[in-house]
Order: C-alpha cells, then sequence, then structure tokens
C-alpha cells in the first residue's frame, strides 16, 4: 500500500511482476512455500490448512457508529450458545433486563454502558406477499405462501449516515425465515453477525467441504461452534425441500485467484450457486460466480435450463473484476496471490462476470428476466467502499463497481449490423434495496417498501445506454 500511496496504482501493475519475483526469492516467502524444481514452489500444508483450533471464535464485537461507542467482549467457547440466544432476543423480541442473571446479566450491564440497548420495536414492514425481497448486494429472500428462504444474509444496522427515510431493512422486518442459503464464505455472504440474530434452530445450508481452507472457511463446523444446531452441507447439483420451496445448489466457478490455471487447484474459494423454486415463481443466485480452469457459469446456466428449467428472475454479479495479480494486494483477496502463477503475474484476470456475460448467461438460461446485483447498491454499502455511489454524487469503477445500469446497457446494445443496434430479449430488472417483486409475468409488478423506498433518482445519469467498458 505504501508504494501506491508513493507511486501510483497504474506504476504498480507496471512493477507487479519484478516486485513479486523479488518477494517468492525472500527468506519470508520461503517460510510459506519451498521452492521446486521447475522454479514455481509448493504452498506448505500447515498455510493450506490451518488448524481450526488456533482460530476460535473468542470475542463478541458490538458497536454503536451514531455514537461511536463500540465494546469487545471476551467469550469462551462453551457459552457461545447462550450468548447467541441472547443476541436472538435482543434483536426480536426483546430482553427484560432486570430479570437476567449470571454472565448475560454482566454482558447485558456492559451493553447498557456503552449505549448499546434500545427498546424494543415493532417490525416496520409487511413483506409476506413478496414473491422476491432484495435487501441489497447479495441478499435477497424468496417466499412461497408457506415459507421463506433467505439468500446470503447480510444486514447492516441503522445510522444517522444514511437518508432518515431510507435505512436498511432489518430482520425483524423480513418476517419468519425458515432457511438460509450460503453460497461462499467470505464475509460479505457470510456475516456471523447477521446470523447470529436467527435462532439457533434456524436451518442453514451451505456448500459442502470437507476440510476448511486457506481459501475457503468450513462453515458447516464454524456455524455449530456458534450454537447452530440445523446445518446441511448440500452439494453440486443436490436439492432440499424447506416446505413447498426446492433449493437445488449449482456449481460455483469464477472468484478464484486466476480465471485459468492456479497452483493447488484443489485449494478453492469453495461456493454454491443456487436455483430456488417456489410454487410461484423461481430463481436462480450466482454470486460472485465466473469462470476458472474448472468450469464457466455459462456451462452451468446450460445444463440447470435442461435439468431445471428456466428461472423467472436470475440474479447475477456484474462486476468483472478486471485486475492483474499484483492488484490482489489493495483488494479484500489479497490472500490469493501465493496461488497465482508467476507466467500469469503480467496476465490481466476476470474473475467474476461481466454486464455483457451476465447478459449471456441470462440467454443461454433462457431466463426472461436478470436482476444485476452482487455489488452494494446502498448508501451503507458504498460509504464502506462496496459497490458504486448511486445518490446525486454518482461515482464509478468501471472494472471493479460499475453502475448497475451498465447491464441495461449491455442488453441494449448486443450486437451491431447495416440496420442498428439491436437489443437482447431478456428484460433487466433494476431492483434497489428495498424493492420487492410481488407479481410475476412478463412485466413483474416492484413495489417499494414503505418508509424504506429508494430516495434518489431511477437512473444514473448517462449510463442507462452505454455498454459495458470490458
Amino acid at each position: 500500500m505504501s508504494y501506491v500511496e508513493e507511486h501510483g496504482e497504474a506504476n504498480l501493475i507496471g512493477a507487479g511482476p519484478g516486485m513479486l519475483a523479488d518477494v517468492v526469492a525472500g527468506r519470508r516467502f520461503r517460510e510459506i512455500a519451498e521452492p521446486t524444481i521447475e522454479g514455481s514452489w509448493t504452498i506448505r500444508d500447515e498455510v493450506l490448512f490451518p488448524a481450526v483450533s488456533d482460530c476460535l471464535p473468542h470475542r463478541l464485537l458490538l458497536a454503536n457508529s451514531d455514537r461511536m461507542r463500540a465494546l469487545s467482549q471476551p467469550v469462551p467457547m462453551p457459552t457461545w450458545p447462550d450468548v447467541h440466544r441472547l443476541i436472538v432476543q435482543l434483536t426480536s423480541t426483546g430482553v427484560d433486563v432486570d430479570r437476567s442473571a449470571g454472565a448475560v446479566a454482566r454482558l447485558l450491564a456492559a451493553m447498557d454502558r456503552e449505549g448499546l440497548l434500545e427498546p424494543v420495536s415493532e417490525p416496520a414492514a409487511d413483506l409476506d406477499h413478496a414473491h422476491v425481497t432484495f435487501l441489497g448486494h447479495s441478499t435477497a429472500v424468496v417466499r412461497s405462501a408457506t415459507a421463506a428462504v433467505i439468500v446470503d444474509p447480510w444486514v447492516r444496522p441503522a445510522c444517522g449516515h444514511y437518508p432518515a427515510d431510507y435505512q436498511p431493512l432489518q430482520l425483524r422486518d423480513l418476517g419468519r425465515i425458515d432457511a438460509v442459503v450460503l453460497t461462499h464464505s467470505h464475509p460479505d455472504h457470510f456475516d456471523t453477525g447477521t446470523l447470529l440474530q436467527l435462532p439457533c434452530d434456524t436451518r442453514i445450508i451451505v456448500p459442502k467441504l470437507e476440510r476448511e481452507t486457506f481459501l475457503s472457511v468450513r462453515m458447516y463446523e464454524r456455524l455449530h461452534e456458534l450454537g447452530f444446531d440445523n446445518v446441511t452441507e448440500l452439494a453440486w447439483w443436490d436439492s432440499v425441500q424447506v416446505k413447498d420451496i426446492e433449493v437445488t445448489a449449482l456449481p460455483f466457478h469464477g472468484e478464484q485467484p486466476t480465471d485459468g490455471s492456479q497452483l493447488h487447484p484443489d485449494i478453492r474459494n469453495a461456493g454454491n450457486t443456487y436455483f430456488v423454486r417456489t410454487p410461484r415463481c423461481s430463481a436462480a443466485f450466482l454470486a460472485d460466480s465466473g469462470r476458472d480452469a474448472g468450469g464457466d457459469v455459462r456451462q452451468v446456466a446450460a445444463r440447470a435450463r435442461r435439468d431445471l428449467g428456466s428461472p423467472d428472475y436470475l440474479f447475477v454479479g456484474y462486476r468483472g473484476w478486471l485486475m492483474y495479480p499484483v492488484q490482489l494486494l489493495t483488494s479484500s483477496v489479497g490472500r490469493y496471490l501465493p496461488f497465482v502463477p508467476a507466467e500469469s503475474w503480467g496476465v490481466r484476470q476476470r474473475i467474476m462476470t461481466t454486464a455483457d456475460e451476465a447478459v449471456d448467461i441470462a440467454e443461454i438460461w433462457k431466463a426472461p428476466h436478470l436482476v444485476p446485483y452482487a455489488d452494494g447498491g446502498a448508501p451503507w454499502y458504498w460509504q464502506m467502499g462496496l459497490g458504486p455511489r448511486l445518490d446525486e454524487a454518482a461515482s464509478e469503477n468501471p472494472v471493479f463497481d460499475p453502475f448497475p445500469e451498465r447491464v441495461i446497457g449491455a442488453a441494449a446494445t448486443r450486437t451491431k449490423t447495416g440496420s442498428g443496434v439491436h437489443r437482447s430479449t431478456v428484460n433487466v430488472l433494476l431492483m434497489r434495496p428495498g424493492d420487492s417483486i410481488v407479481s410475476g409475468g412478463p412485466q413483474p409488478r416492484i413495489e417499494r417498501t414503505q418508509d424504506f423506498a429508494w430516495p434518489y433518482g431511477e437512473a444514473t445519469p448517462a449510463v442507462a445506454d452505454a455498454a459495458y467498458l470490458g
């Protein structure tokens, strides 16, 4: 980072291969990897497979960003289920502080001293009639008449830095949640702070992983440590029922160290994508997937169309993440870099789906409606540096965090002939955090949630008709 501050990121890209060669030749790198006679390296097993017992959950951090107050509380392993149940009560029905005792009473007293308790409020939204509700980034709720499944729950707290009439929806606003599905273990998809607000017996569906690795948390094991007792690992192409909702796990390709070959190819960012079917609609959620040496999300779409049919609503990431390997050091996945072979250091990678590819996937899958998602979408994301800014001061990084309207532009300019520009038959639905699909058909009706309605313009200026830059 100091190099970037002094010379700029453009110089980092040019100097990257040489800098990485110096690092690999150095003593510190040999503490984690052994050189090979071919001029490459093998990462040590203790790095590839960290000891789970060395990184158990041991502390609870609670914060109030409005008051700039925080509490960091040690939590012994055996007490996590009790702490979990307390958090559930605090974020739903509330707790009678005067009737608490023991460790719970001490924790509540510490929270009260730091201004972290407030009176219980009633749920602010009624969303039981919605088919799909989009909370923002990668979080959505799919409902039938009798059940609700939430995908990648990551709920941000209310804050005075956001517009007074546009605050994040909370779990208590969503009604009963019957199951959670998690795509992969990156913290914007596997957020334990949100999950701890759900009862211990909530059914949670996670990717199947035999052993925790440097690139993947074994969520099955970690959730049990926090007190969850109804966790299911689901392998690719397997299905489970949640009342009258069917959930099918699909392959997760992409968002790996490279979009081609990598060192230790069995060590992956393990994940699932999902096809969720209810009696009244179906939706697929592709998160941050793209392509890698093992496959391509477009191949997944082709097989899923044959085996499962076309989803009514296809939620697709569109960020692209077009980067040179050295740029990983300035990202949230710097740990990918030791897995990038030296011959790829000077080669730009595309480890997620671009806006154009999102439309490709929808056309292959014959999905009538495409929803661009998985890149923030509200002030509680862009203020932390995730996703484009979409208010009056709109701004984007077109190769990392493009405007969602780029997908509209990609669908509108699929090809050009002598007779003009030709558009895709796919309908791009631009959903804002807090929006719900409440009726289906060729023109689904999107409803804004009362008291959680998008306060900015309907389209970011000057991009709706522009093709993606990738």
